[in-house]
């Protein structure tokens, strides 16, 4: 192992790095690295720039805070166009829908006579900086999302004056019904419904302001979802348990900018001529009282963003900040710097960026990421689709089994606050669900449905809209009928939160009440045999077997990771009470299931599915790799590598895209070519119907995929850096052809900083110091 450093690399040594080839992954250390991102331009591939105006939204670049999301592009007119999003912008159906739109025209056009274009994404900033036109008729746009206020500024500049005109988009102009079949699976908790699915028409209210507002708001009269929803689930007795979300939820536009004045009710224009503009755009989501509520808070947040230069300084801020949590410089070693090699490393590292650049865009929201599509989906003509911007394939609810995907990579990002939607939904609704445990059968504790709405219940079809001769706990979907390892593995990842963090009050707020609570599920839910082990019965090992299944591997492997975990936790942290329970739950889980296979010619052990199941498929899904992740109870550095290896080479199906978790398998099996081969194929998965490179998908589900995205991100942090225990296992499946400069982040609060170079790690540094021992070089195939 190369020498450990005590001391960052010097901003000469880090420069000098990037003019070397290296592709610069925007997670940095420092300021050096923005610093080195500038240095690239104007070649650097890691700021997306365009110098082509758009056609309409498949040429739109994704930008947010978090929360409020937009998707940005210039038409070959010249004018500027956005659609806007929330994570919370539910509307009375249940379906989550845009807030809106946002056309700014330029008068005279900038883009007449083919002038110059180009449209600038600096990363690094947070801002997007257009530039149309030449010489005395050049106009140059600045937009971005205030990272912490709901308000979309664009600031402009002319060489020489012009008129701007700025009206909403609104294709909510009437009451709509959303039509049986493909259009309602945009609304998955209600689609196929008995009953007609209909959306209110936006309101664009008459004010005496110089400003454009428009509001979609829930009115009681017209919101079904949640009412209808209790009362066919059998869940009305324990109604008081949840609040509606929905009613009354209002969200919409406040628009308006200095030395502009309103035309109608539906545009604003500036008043003469002008050389330079401010306008924003608040687009508040909330339960108002009245519309009137609404409004006042829009105008109060309106002018309290004035000050848009105060704004941009505190957006440039947050995203420095952001870059600095950890970062990934890769290139291919100089042998192959000409190959195809080098290529396929700035592919890579390129969509680490961009994911990463997605994540911080749609992951600090009221509600967490949607992984078909997040909040940056715009209407599906590039797909053959002839609906509008509120329509996505797989709808609104929640499907755990893809969810999870963009927050496992999470904690080595340096971004656990990140989490903190997921874990607040899930722990908002916990009293609901602990309390149809009990009413459905008879239970304690909790367990989550897979598809799950933001307030708790099942999808309605997924549970089954004729109930006749049904009772209440019998959900009528064979795809998730009987699965149960929701719950395990949303503790696992709050587990993985502590082991970084080491945060006491998350530990006691919100951990331990979780995991208490889905271990008494299972303690009260399920029989033991003669021997004290659980039985899982019924069940169901995901959506790939669903007749004779006992005992499935996805959640054994979680009740065992999870138990142990618990129980290793410090004595002190623990009441006595609480580890008596976590110590009897670990004694009552039974062992993860193996079974004789033929793997390359050689009968072997492997990892079965299930206890018991019958070999009939169902979906392409590969349940016995749970025990590899996301439980990694085998792996590099854990008994049973050999078999987990055969395991994985013995898979029924073969998934590099979507949910598909092949990668963070091969990485955990310390398997360095396949995992690099996944990663490559991860990275070109762009859809070429759209021009945003990281437009992944649609795979299994909608674009920009996300949950692939965060698969792309895990897989490549499991190359690079692991942990068994206190031990971090560092480059355990990276491939010696890529040079690789990263930080990331460990348990207890660890930093790892490393460059490792023509297969030679030759500056490592690890914070705190302390923790250099833990450090175990994988870096060579015989470590393995």
């Amino acid at each position: 192992m190369a020498r450990l450093k005590t001391n960052a690399i010097s901003r000469r040594k880090f420069l000098q790095l990037v003019a070397g080839g290296y592709a610069v992954s925007v997670m940095s250390s420092s300021s050096v690295a923005g610093e080195a991102i500038s240095a690239l331009n104007p070649q650097d591939p890691f700021e997306v720039a365009w110098e082509t105006p758009s056609r309409d939204a498949a040429g739109s670049i994704p930008m947010g805070n978090g929360e409020v999301g937009i998707n940005l592009w210039v038409d070959e007119g010249g004018s500027l166009f956005f659609y806007i999003s929330r994570s919370d912008s539910l509307s009375e159906v249940s379906r989550l829908v845009k807030v809106g739109g946002v056309r700014i025209q330029f008068t005279p056009n900038p883009l007449e006579n083919s002038a110059p274009f180009k449209q600038q994404l600096m990363l690094r900033k947070g801002l997007c900086r257009i530039t149309m036109g030449r010489d005395r008729k050049q106009v140059t746009l600045k937009v971005f999302v205030d990272v912490d206020q709901p308000v979309i500024h664009i600031v402009g500049s002319s060489t020489s004056t012009i008129s701007v005109y700025a009206l909403p988009i609104c294709w909510r102009k009437e009451p709509h019904t959303l039509q049986p079949g493909e259009e309602q699976l945009s609304a998955w908790a209600m689609h196929e419904a008995p009953f007609p699915l209909v959306e209110a028409a936006d309101v664009f209210p008459t004010t005496s302001k110089d400003a454009v507002v428009w509001y979609h708001r829930n009115e009681k009269r017209m919101e079904i979802a949640y009412p209808s929803t209790m009362e066919l689930q059998s869940l009305e007795s324990i109604a008081d348990l949840e609040h509606d979300p929905l009613l009354n939820r209002t969200f919409g536009g406040w628009m308006l900018g200095a030395g502009f004045k309103k035309v109608d009710n539906r545009s604003i224009q500036s008043e003469e001529p002008i050389k330079s503009f401010a306008l924003r755009v608040v687009v508040p989501s909330f339960q108002a009282v009245s519309a009137q509520h609404w409004m006042e808070e829009a105008e109060r947040i309106a002018d309290a963003a004035a000050d848009f230069q105060r704004s941009m300084r505190k957006t440039r801020a947050w995203w420095r900040t952001y870059w600095e949590r950890s970062w990934v410089l890769m290139r291919s070693t100089p042998e192959g710097a000409q190959s195809s090699s080098a290529a396929e490393a700035e592919s890579v590292t390129r969509g680490y960026i961009l994911q990463s650049y997605m994540q911080a865009c749609g992951g600090r929201g009221t509600y967490p990421i949607k992984f078909n599509g997040g909040i940056f989906t715009v209407e599906p003509k590039a797909m053959n689709k002839p609906y509008d911007p509120d329509w996505r394939a797989w709808g609104e609810c929640y499907w755990w089994q893809n969810t999870r995907h963009m927050y496992h990579p999470m904690p080595a990002a340096g971004s656990t606050d990140m989490m903190n939607p997921l874990f607040k939904m899930y722990r908002d609704v916990l009293p609901i669900c602990e309390g149809r445990a009990k009413l459905y059968y008879q239970s304690s504790g909790c367990y989550f449905p897979e598809t799950m709405t933001v307030w708790g219940t099942y999808s309605n079809c997924d549970y089954g809209w004729n109930r006749e001769g049904h009772p209440a706990n019998d959900v009528m979907s064979p795809w998730w009928q009987y699965a149960w390892n929701q719950g395990p593995e949303l503790v696992a990842l709050m587990l993985d939160n502590w082991d970084y963090t080491q945060n006491i009050h998350f530990l006691y707020q919100q951990l331990l009440p979780m995991a208490i609570s889905v271990l008494k599920y299972f303690d009260t839910r399920f029989k033991k045999g003669a021997d004290g082990k659980m039985v899982l019965n019924p069940d169901q090992s995901v959506e790939t077997y669903w007749y004779g299944v006992i005992n499935d591997t996805p959640t054994v492997a979680g009740l065992n990771d999870i138990t142990a975990r618990l129980c290793d936790l410090p004595s002190h942290l623990l009441t006595s009470s609480d580890r008596r329970f976590f110590e009897r739950m670990k004694e009552s889980c039974p062992a993860v299931a193996t079974e004789e296979a033929v793997v390359d010619g050689k009968p072997q052990r492997i990892i079965a599915p299930a206890e018991q199941y019958e070999k009939r498929l169902s979906n392409c899904e590969n349940p016995e790799l749970y025990a590899i992740w996301p439980f990694r109870l085998y792996g590099v550095g854990r008994p049973g590598l050999a078999m987990a290896r055969a395991t994985y080479a013995h898979r029924i199906n073969h998934l590099d895209v979507g949910w598909g978790y092949d990668g963070n398998c091969a990485a955990l099996l310390g398997l360095r070519e396949e995992a690099a081969r996944i990663l490559k194929v991860k990275c070109a998965n762009s859809n070429p119907a759209y021009r945003w490179p990281a437009t992944w998908g649609p795979n299994f589900d909608w674009l920009p995929d996300q949950n692939h995205g965060g698969n792309l991100l895990e897989t490549a942090q499991l190359m690079l850096l692991q942990y068994v225990g206190r031990k971090i296992l560092l480059l355990p499946a990276w491939p010696e052809g890529w040079d690789v400069h990263f930080k990331l982040h460990a348990p207890y609060r660890t930093i790892v900083e490393c460059n490792y170079r023509s297969g030679k790690i030759v500056d490592l540094k690890v914070t705190p110091d302390t923790r250099a021992k833990d450090v175990v070089d994988m870096s060579h195939k015989s470590s393995l």
